[in-house]
């Protein structure tokens, strides 16, 4: 029976292979039969052989982003997808697998009897599946942070998710606007028009969605909060303000985020 080391390293392979052959198709898109049959059999061989024994091993290994990699090679071969399609989800596929195989090397987490939280439904922020999943992993990533100690990683991962949260709720909006016209809007100091929202740091996204209703003022206040915690990943400001920061400060951000999360959710 395979191992877990030998089924990630054997679906390691696999994908490395496939990537290889989709690299030898001369068209923009693959359309032989031929073709997406094998590229078919590189996904249900992670479904069918080698997911169970990963999954079995004593580690425990987050498998959720292996799995949405070969979801969607699935995905692509039932239409035309481009061979840039393919290519790009076949690295995504190899990267999620060598961090599933980093995890096995390890060894157990000597935490692992305290289980991750589940991320909430993200569908009303995030319509596509690849923002969804972006989105879950990175609520999962700020939990592994708090439980690997690592506590000042951990809140600028939060910082991150929340960052995200806001752009995508700004892109719900069919009529954008209200951003541009809200009494918080980061004004270009050149040309005094508002900046356009790619140059939007966090502070602007809370502040905007406050006054837009999207969060309460409580909650824009807990919310600056973290975005200043966040800021101490600059080395200098750390130094100068003698902040370090431990378990018990990314465990109360940790709660603040799933709040700000889940009224950023209900907001659409």
């Amino acid at each position: 029976m395979s191992t877990g080391h030998d089924a990630i390293d054997t679906s390691i392979d696999e994908v490395t292979r496939a990537r290889a052959f989709v690299g030898r198709v001369k068209t923009n898109q693959v359309r032989s039969s031929g073709d997406l049959d094998y590229l078919k059999s590189v996904a249900f061989s992670w479904f069918k052989t080698h997911r169970q024994p990963v999954q079995s091993h004593a580690s425990k290994p987050d498998l959720s982003s292996v799995d949405a990699a070969y979801q969607a090679l699935l995905d692509a071969t039932s239409r035309n997808s481009a061979k840039a399609s393919y290519l790009a989800i076949l690295k995504t596929a190899k990267d999620a697998l060598i961090a599933a195989r980093a995890v096995i090397m390890l060894g157990p987490d000597p935490q692992a009897t305290i289980p991750l939280e589940i991320p909430p439904d993200f569908s009303s922020l995030a319509a596509d599946d690849k923002m969804k999943e972006i989105l879950s992993r990175r609520w999962y990533e700020c939990q592994r942070c708090i439980k690997a100690g690592a506590h000042l990683a951990a809140t600028v991962m939060m910082g991150g998710l929340l960052e995200a949260l806001f752009v995508a709720r700004a892109n719900r909006l069919d009529d954008k606007a209200p951003l541009f016209k809200a009494t918080a809007t980061p004004i270009d100091a050149k040309t005094k028009k508002p900046l356009a929202l790619t140059e939007w740091t966090l502070r602007p996204y809370i502040d905007v969605g406050f006054e837009l209703g999207w969060i309460t003022r409580s909650g824009k206040d807990v919310a600056a909060v973290l975005r200043d915690y966040r800021n101490y990943v600059h080395p200098e400001k750390e130094r100068s303000h003698g902040v370090t920061l431990g378990e018990f400060d990314s465990v109360l951000f940790w709660e603040i985020t799933k709040q700000l999360t889940l009224r950023l959710l209900s907001s659409v």
